[in-house]
């Protein structure tokens, strides 16, 4: 164990190495760095065009809303969008978060380019002029030896200057205090316009629509106050009142199952596709069989062949496919998901012998109760029945309208049971009631017995050879099926397996009261300033209930498994965690020790017995290991750690996806401060350092004595990652390789292929912030040591500016923001280069000493203390006066922030050509109001003036009177009118055929998407026609989006479809065809994907299940 821990204690002092680099060696990295660089940006200069895919899917690959501008053609064209995009134009395609990333970058140029300019000349000249470097070392002076040996770089850094010459030591320490203060002026600033612009953002009319800005999740809520009753009686004290509450329930049994069916389905999917696939192979093979004895070989044949190929799979992926077993859950727009609502009263009785089900849901007043409230059945009888010969083909085009319900339930009765169904239009976002084997309206579903067992998911007298000889039979063999352990055939199981679950998680989606509540809720009100007071309120008069309470939260970002953790869970979760990542932080240097123990295979020979075997393996094979495994294993480790600190934030019991990249951005940075930093800096052993961490005031001679033999070293590491880092970032290896070796590999079915094209790149920023936070740190700390670093500091930042720009513009997409909330973080982790700077520079100061080897900067260690207890000051009181504002909005926000309401609601009024009458009746309104009450005045004006026409006292009651009175006028806004109002659960819409702004945009795509180059076509055929703009629904489309927005996932959850591919043999239709007569319960459907002349699966349409509604963002 002695060899280990002395490889251990090797891995620590790394920079050490790097002490008095020559001039040539530096400069032959950076040569190495600059060639890097320069093949993989010529590698992105000549990609960029090409592959619009990898390098500029933002232009295309995503909604209207998000998409950017292609970047210009030439191959350095594409900078000018980089530096002219508005930043009011970046905020609203990439967010916050994306911006202040940017910001920060900036904001570290705005620091390290004026210090540069300041301590430059300075402190170079002081430490060169006159320096160890030229003098003489004296052989028998062996104390002054390694004192007066400085070559290389080193003759620029604080140990240069000769003891004689120590006074030069004030230049450093006034250009110190100068650093500190001008980095906490730029920090005060940057805080204050952090403020300024997220509360500019909170508030924007745009922003104030989504549920997210006025819906509070609160946690640990007493049993006394889990009901919406308790809770609306608590709340409705804040200005608005309670618009809408969900109590949230523990369905962890439920989502098991619905996970459960995802994987059956994905591989029920996967072997419908290869088996349809071996068919076409095999059909292909007797083609060209036929095509060998008829003696047609000729390359015009195959040609002739190929091109009949292809322009039947043209037909069959364009042309509408065959659909079994639809729910109709998946709403495909808004319109859509809306249509039932608005057309129940006039679809009852549409047509004779529709049976109709279900009842007209309560709307008024009392506040909506999602957490009983049960999704409308949307099918009443989804077995289809008509002659085998009697299918229809769905089309985009083709208007299949159903008689629905009341409820919106979509009826498709027949005699027969056996009929396959074209997709219809999709009318409902909620899960389908389960067909049962009982008439729609034979029991109603207040009396469902949750006790009762569930029904039979399929026909268990089905056998495959009832309707005949499948049609995969004549081109395979049974064998040749896909088959499970046991011999299970994989298909056969997956369908049984996949109806069971359909049918058990539908019934289960219909009522959710059978499952218990969990202590936490989410409260929506009426106005934004009262969820930002609810947050701020002591709510319960016992410690730790109902806190903590949170504004912001996207119902997408929700985690639901953490919504019953109690306090003192969490607490013990923190401290758990906390301790694991103390560990992993301290402990790091075992794994990576190993790896370094790879690269010394002879090392480990001699020193473990255990392993001598090592030294009868082949030399090349000796060579291979210690060559690739180190550099492999070890960026394994760094990509692993992200995941095991994400996993470990999770299970501390956050409640939000952003709320783990935050808790990420902590741990994430102070690992790679202390493996980046402090271990490759310092050169004593991990036992050594404990031991000097005993006593507190020996740590500034610790830092003081090892910190600046490593700056060297960081010069390296910040040109490396300057040049190839960024260049690496900008040439997107990874998608890369994805794309051209991975793909191929790995997206056997049509559905993957799908992913891959519209699933983009997403930022995670809890591991992205620390990076660059690390590189500055340590800029900081060695600007006064050793200022050359911050050239490089210059240049790394100015380069990670421009690369991840137009990454932000056009590569990347970002679903989640937390509203900017990491740069504050990310400054005050800023402040601990700050304080390692300070404390160094007083252990330094300390071990100066004159020609007479005598302390020489005493005086100036005394300053550098009290300007480090200055600096910890100024960050408490900085974070006291600003953390309040980082989370909440004040309320001297909100009357602004209604009139931009008013003017916003009047614009999007007047954009959909319908302002006028409304418009004219709020106006005539207010103008009566105004008369009136100026009537009021002027009569008490007259009266007032003949009783006393000069006194001050009737002059300032006038001016009080007119003030009341123009406050009258100015709150007649549209929020005060929602004043205690609750959610209709639904309400009417404009006319369909009203010219709207959604209309007018979507023929503005469909007229740029004409003009742009073929490789766009996919983003055409995906993305057209989806809208995801909030701000253009009406306040009843958005208040019936959100009623569903913020229901546990599991409730949410739709049935997914088997999408195979077509092909022109039959065997899709015929699977489908036996699906459907084995179960009614499963979604199976061939529209818009087939099998082209090479068997690949193609597409030409979103799947069946996607739903774009789920691109709004609430």
């Amino acid at each position: 164990m002695a060899g280990v821990g002395d490889a251990i204690d090797q891995q620590s002092g790394t920079g050490q190495r790097s002490s008095g680099i020559s001039i040539s060696t530096f400069l032959a990295s950076l040569a190495t760095a600059i060639i890097v660089f320069a093949v993989e940006f010529v590698i992105f200069l000549i990609l960029k065009s090409k592959l619009t895919r990898i390098y500029q899917p933002r232009t295309y690959l995503v909604p209207e809303r998000e998409r950017t501008a292609p970047s210009p053609a030439g191959l350095f064209r594409w900078i000018i969008p980089v530096f002219r995009t508005s930043n009011s134009e970046f905020i609203k395609k990439c967010g916050l978060d994306a911006y202040f990333f940017l910001r920060y970058l900036r904001m570290l140029l705005k620091i390290f380019i004026p210090l540069s300019i300041v301590i430059l000349p300075i402190l170079i000249p002081i430490n060169k002029v006159g320096g160890r470097d030229t003098s003489p070392i004296d052989p028998l002076d062996h104390e002054f030896t390694t004192r007066y040996n400085v070559s290389g770089l080193d003759q620029l850094a604080w140990g240069n200057v000769r003891p004689e010459h120590s006074q030069r030591y004030w230049a450093h320490l006034i250009l110190a205090v100068i650093v500190v203060v001008y980095v906490c002026g730029i920090f005060f600033d940057e805080f204050r316009g952090y403020i300024r612009l997220r509360q500019s953002y909170l508030t924007s009319p745009q922003h104030r629509l989504r549920a997210s800005a006025t819906t509070v999740l609160v946690t640990s809520i007493p049993s006394r106050w889990l009901s919406v009753e308790a809770l609306d009686s608590l709340f409705d004290v804040f200005p608005g009142g309670v618009r809408n509450i969900w109590l949230n329930r523990d369905l962890d049994q439920l989502n098991a199952k619905i996970k459960l069916r995802n994987q059956l389905a994905f591989t029920l999917e996967s072997a419908q596709t290869e088996l349809i696939k071996k068919c076409k192979r095999a059909h292909l093979k007797q083609i060209r069989a036929e095509a060998r004895k008829e003696g047609r070989q000729s390359k015009e044949t195959k040609q002739q062949i190929q091109a009949e190929n292809d322009r039947r799979t043209a037909q069959l992926v364009e042309g509408a496919g065959i659909s079994s077993g639809d729910p109709h859950q998946t709403a495909h727009t808004v319109q859509d998901l809306l249509q039932p609502k608005r057309h129940k009263v006039q679809q009852v009785g549409a047509k004779v012998g529709h049976t109709v089900v279900g009842g007209l849901k309560r709307i008024g007043g009392s506040v909506h109760r999602p957490g009983g409230h049960r999704p409308a059945n949307t099918q009443g009888n989804t077995e289809h029945a008509a002659d085998d010969a009697d299918v229809r083909l769905s089309s985009s085009s083709q208007a299949n309208h159903h008689p629905m319900g009341m409820d919106g339930t979509v009826f498709d009765r027949h005699d027969d049971g056996r009929r396959l169904t074209a997709s219809s239009p999709d009318v409902g976002g909620s899960p389908a009631l389960p067909d049962t084997e009982q008439t729609g309206n034979s029991k109603k579903k207040d009396e469902y017995d949750v006790d009762k067992e569930y029904p039979v998911a399929y026909n268990e007298e089905y056998q495959e050879d009832d309707y005949g000889e499948p049609v995969w039979k004549k081109y395979i063999r049974e064998k040749d099926r896909e088959t499970m352990r046991k011999k299970v055939d994989t298909i056969y199981h997956c369908r049984k397996e996949l109806a069971r679950l359909n049918l058990e998680i539908e019934i289960d989606q219909q009522h959710p009261e059978k499952f218990p509540l969990m202590n936490s809720a989410f409260v929506q009100f009426n106005h934004q300033v009262a969820a930002h007071m609810a947050c701020q309120s002591v709510s319960h008069h016992i410690p730790k209930q109902m806190t903590p309470r949170m504004v912001e939260i996207s119902p997408d970002d929700v985690i639901w498994d953490n919504m019953s953790i109690r306090w003192w869970e969490r607490y013990i979760r923190t401290f758990g965690v906390m301790v694991i990542v103390g560990a992993m932080v301290i402990g790091w240097a075992f794994p990576v020790a190993f790896t370094g123990l790879l690269s010394q295979l002879s090392y480990l020979e001699n020193h473990f017995v255990w392993l001598r075997w090592l030294g009868k393996l082949p030399q090349w094979l000796i060579s291979a290991i210690q060559g690739i495994l180190p550099p492999l294993f070890l960026s394994i480790l760094m990509a692993l750690l992200p995941l095991v600190l994400r996993f470990l934030s999770r299970n501390q019991g956050v409640h939000t996806g952003m709320a783990i990249e935050l808790t990420v951005q902590n741990y994430y940075f102070a690992f790679l401060f202390v493996q980046i930093f402090l271990v490759v800096s310092i050169s004593s052993g991990f036992s050594t350092i404990i031991d000097s961490l005993k006593n507190v005031l020996s740590v500034p001679d610790l830092l003081a004595q090892n910190i600046p033999k490593a700056s060297n070293y960081f010069f390296s590491y910040m040109v490396l990652q300057a040049m190839s880092v960024s260049a690496g970032a900008l040439v997107q290896i990874f998608a890369l390789i994805s794309w051209f070796i991975l793909a191929p590999l790995l997206d056997n079915t049509a559905r993957k292929k799908w992913a891959r094209a519209t699933n983009l790149n997403q930022m995670q920023w809890g591991t992205f912030f620390p990076v660059y936070t690390t590189l500055a740190s340590i800029g900081l700390i060695y600007c006064i040591i050793s200022p050359l670093i911050m050239v490089f500091n210059v240049l790394t930042f100015s380069l990670f500016w421009i690369v991840y720009r137009y990454n932000t513009l056009y590569v990347t997409k970002f679903r989640f923001d937390t509203g900017g909330l990491l740069f504050p973080r990310a400054i005050n982790q800023l402040f601990t280069g700050l304080y390692v700077m300070e404390i160094c520079l007083i252990g330094m100061f300390f071990l100066v000493r004159d020609e007479k080897k005598e302390v020489a900067c005493e005086g100036q260690a005394i300053c550098m203390i009290i300007v480090l207890i200055l600096t910890g000051l100024f960050q408490y009181f900085l974070n006291e006066a600003f953390n309040p504002l980082s989370l909440y909005l004040p309320i001297t926000l909100e009357d602004e922030a209604t009139q931009r309401d008013e003017e916003f609601a009047r614009a999007q009024r007047r954009r959909r050509g319908i302002e006028e009458d409304d418009e004219e009746l709020d106006k005539d309104g207010q103008r009566e109001d105004g008369e009136k009450d100026g009537s009021i005045e002027l009569g008490a004006m007259g009266n007032n003036q003949q009783q006393e026409p000069s006194s001050p006292l009737f002059l300032g009651s006038r001016l009080n009177r007119a003030n009341n009175s123009m406050k009258k006028q100015r709150r007649k806004s549209w929020a005060d009118r929602s004043s205690n109002t609750r959610s209709p659960f639904f309400g009417g819409r404009s006319d369909p055929s009203m010219p709207t702004i959604r209309a007018i945009r979507r023929k503005l795509a469909m007229d740029t998407e004409s003009q742009a180059p073929a490789t766009h076509a996919i983003g055409q055929s995906l993305f057209s026609g989806i809208h995801d703009e909030l701000e253009d629904l009406t306040p009843e489309e958005r208040d019936q989006l959100v009623q569903r927005a913020f229901q546990h996932e599991a409730l949410r959850m739709r049935r997914p479809v088997i999408w195979i591919p077509r092909d022109d043999m039959g065997v899709s239709d015929d699977e489908i065809f036996r699906t459907q007569r084995l179960t009614k319960h499963i979604w199976i459907s061939n529209e818009y994907q087939a099998l082209d002349g090479k068997c690949r699966a193609i597409f030409s349409r979103s799947p069946p299940d996607f739903s774009e509604v789920d691109l709004i963002q609430l």
